[in-house]
């Protein structure tokens, strides 16, 4: 499992690295700004959070690639483990918009790894240590009880939450394989097979439902355990080759290593691997033994150092039983909760919500991003077609998902569609300017004299998006000048035409105009001004005409003419009339 777990890591900290410039650079697609604004109500504590610099960034990126080589390769291995589940728990609050369930997975078998003696085996340790032992060891203890059980919450509540109508009817895997979202080829041949993926879905539910089962039976353990370790393995093998899942799949296996009975581990091709482990670490083969003979796991107590970890192994798998209870009770809507999670088991990085995949229809989803350019037509910034050419025209639902150019990307733009990462949208948008996400081959928003850009959305299956339109998600002006605070125009702002007249000018209240604005007509006299209230006029409103004389003088109440109004002609004269509700009475 240590070995297993490190090389995941490292493949996941090169791949993060591959993309530092997007993600993690100071002007990337998620500045600091963002990740301040996730945590403004829920306080956490991140080194990466600590410095605003690139180098300090690849400094810690660094540090953590020698922790997990550390840990690779058994050298101070629970030192090495702390060190991984510091620096991982810290880089993950770095970016929360990117954070998955193989990230809270993997911090969970990085915390584990602290409290057992992962480096007794296969590891510098013991070989500098020259083996205390002579055998083959079992180890028991909170932490291996902490392993055991975060499989058994982890597969039991996702099929809990499955437990609806989409996968009930055999449908869910064909339903999220079909859309292609997030499907890989071999998922997408999958598709010409409804009947295989009905059974699979089934098979999918059962397993997970079956947990407890399978790892905590007390009747024929090893041989529950035996058939559940490699049930589950099979079952990541078969997510990882046809969905985009990151790196959920491979810490799942990792960390299924941990609770392989030995019952396996005694048959071929497993017994190779354990017989040569057994006997590089004993001092003395017993006379009459046989190369065939099976090979026995004896437990050995635990020393005084061991004990003492058990208090800080115990705090974790409290934390991690109670958020698991605490969840299940918020998805039965028997309590409430002020913040999205407990503020002491997150930080332990323990806060897990396995609600991966309960609704596959929630993961069809198809969003556009449609720039206006100087001349007026709408182009699919992601996809590189015209999809309008005037304002007026309705945008449709695109047929095809996008496909960018990493799993990274993908998550991005999946989660930024989302009320709870609804601060990144800003910044992801703006960040269209310098690179396009979708294809080196596309330009980016700033070679297409992009004007402005509109951010739509659609969610549901194909059956479901034909009877539905696009919703307006969020329209970002370059043109405009202004401060932002969590995702929204605050403060100071104007606003100017593509010809770089002024057109407006005031204040925004969060998204909403508020307060005292002026309009202008093209040549730059004032067109109109008055107050806003949480973005309906309201108050007196001065109008003008292009020469800068009064036009029209009222009062609106919520957006809406009301009482008398006063209105000024070319030709000198002048008339009232009174209104309700923004229509004419007399």
């Amino acid at each position: 499992m240590r070995m297993a777990v490190a090389c995941v890591l490292i493949g996941d900290l090169i791949d993060r690295l591959i993309q530092f410039r997007h993600f993690y650079s100071v002007d990337g697609v998620i500045p600091f700004a963002s990740a301040q604004e996730y945590y403004a109500n829920m306080p956490t504590w991140s080194l990466h959070l600590l410095v605003e610099s690139d180098p300090y960034q690849l400094f810690l990126f660094g540090i953590h690639l020698v922790f997990a080589c550390g840990l690779l390769l058994g050298f101070k291995s629970r030192i090495a483990a702390a060190g991984c589940w510091i620096l991982f728990g810290s880089l993950i609050a770095r970016a929360p918009v990117l954070l998955t369930g193989g990230d809270m997975l993997m911090s969970s078998m990085l915390f584990w790894l602290m409290w057992i003696p992962s480096g007794r085996f296969l590891s510098l340790d013991s070989k500098l240590k020259k083996s205390t032992t002579s055998s083959i060891t079992t180890h028991c203890s909170l932490a291996t009880v902490g392993i055991l059980l975060q499989f058994v919450v982890m597969y039991t509540l996702t099929g809990i939450y499955k437990w609806n109508p989409e996968w009930h009817d055999g449908t869910a895997l064909f339903v999220i394989m079909d859309d292609h979202a997030l499907t890989k080829p071999l998922g997408i041949w999958l598709t010409q097979y409804p009947g295989i993926l009905k059974l699979l879905t089934y098979g999918t539910l059962v397993i997970e439902l079956a947990a407890p089962v399978l790892l905590l039976s007390p009747v024929a353990t090893q041989r529950f355990r035996s058939v559940g370790v490699i049930l589950f393995i099979g079952l990541h093998t078969g997510i990882f080759l046809t969905m985009e899942v990151l790196g959920f799949s491979p810490i799942s296996i990792a960390g299924l290593l941990a609770i392989t009975p030995s019952l396996l581990w005694n048959y071929a091709p497993l017994q190779l691997i354990s017989r040569r482990l057994h006997n590089s670490h004993s001092v003395d083969k017993p006379k009459g033994s046989k190369e065939d003979t099976a090979i026995e796991f004896p437990h050995q107590p635990l020393s005084h150092t061991e004990k003492l970890t058990e208090c800080c192994a115990g705090l974790g798998l409290a934390c991690m039983l109670f958020f698991a209870s605490w969840q299940m009770l918020l998805h039965g809507e028997l309590v409430q909760m002020q913040y999205k999670v407990n503020w002491s088991v997150h930080q332990l990085r323990m806060d897990q919500t396995w609600t991966m995949f309960h609704i596959p229809s929630q993961l069809c989803y198809r969003y556009l991003l449609e720039g206006r350019d100087e001349n007026g037509e709408f182009v699919d910034l992601l996809r590189g077609n015209t999809t309008r050419t005037t304002v007026d025209d309705q945008p449709r639902i695109p047929e095809k998902p996008i496909r960018f150019e990493s799993s990274r990307w993908l998550l991005l733009y999946r989660q930024m569609g989302t009320a709870q990462y609804f601060n990144q949208q800003l910044h992801t948008i703006r960040y269209l300017q310098t690179h396009n996400p979708a294809s080196v081959d596309l330009p980016t928003a700033k070679q297409l004299k992009i004007k402005e850009i509109v951010f739509h959305g659609a969610a549901g299956t194909r059956d479901v998006r034909a009877l539905t339109n696009l919703v307006v998600l969020a329209h970002v002006d370059f043109r405009a000048k202004g401060a932002y605070h969590s995702g929204q125009p605050h403060g100071e702002w104007q606003h100017f035409r593509d010809d770089g007249s002024l057109d407006s000018k005031g204040t925004y209240d969060y998204g909403l105009r508020h307060g005292t604005w002026r309009f202008y007509h093209p040549n730059g006299k004032l067109a109109s001004e008055g107050d806003f209230d949480l973005g309906h006029e309201h108050g007196l409103w001065t109008m003008y005409d292009e020469e800068g004389s009064r036009s029209a003088h009222g009062e609106f109440v919520d957006g809406q003419k009301e009482g008398t109004w006063t209105f000024w002609y070319d030709n000198g004269g002048m008339s009232t009339g009174f209104f309700k509700d923004d229509e004419l009475v007399k």
